[in-house]
């Protein structure tokens, strides 16, 4: 990946994957889309933005340090702040035209894996998340990224 000196944004291709166990349903969204990487310090960024359909994207912020994995979207109405440290319970929010909610994600796993060499990596997040004190699933996201070749 970049060095700590330069802290220049790396374009990436992201593979985002979204599984949701609940009441023995499995609801799965996938796609694909372009990104940036880049380093802060000894923090790790992922940035890209999440396709909602009709036209609507949601900005996606990844920051990754050695204690936790930070996850903000934005966009269309909608801010999200969530934190995931594996073993603990945290709190998080949901703003939207609906109101705010609050969030309660228990984290199972945090998985982060790297190949500086090729300049990709992965991240593998496990939680039960709570909206409102209510239980809505068990949660399994896996990010991959690598640098993407420019043409």
């Amino acid at each position: 990946m970049l060095d700590n000196q330069n802290s220049a944004k790396m374009p990436i291709r992201v593979k985002f994957k979204s599984e949701i166990l609940q009441d023995e349903e499995r609801q799965v969204m996938a796609y694909e889309t372009n990104g940036q990487y880049y380093l802060k310090g000894e923090t790790e960024y992922i940035v890209f933005s999440e396709d909602q359909g009709n036209g609507k994207k949601l900005d996606v912020i990844y920051k990754l340090s050695d204690q936790e994995v930070w996850v903000s979207r934005s966009g269309n109405g909608v801010k999200m702040k969530q934190t995931f440290r594996a073993g603990e319970l945290t709190a998080g929010l949901y703003d939207s035209e609906f109101g705010m909610f609050h969030l309660e994600t228990d984290t199972e796993k945090v998985v982060r894996m790297q190949d500086p060499v090729r300049n990709r990596g992965s991240i593998q997040l496990q939680y039960q998340l709570k909206v409102q004190g209510q239980e809505t699933g068990q949660y399994f996201i896996t990010i991959h990224y690598e640098e993407e070749q420019l043409a």
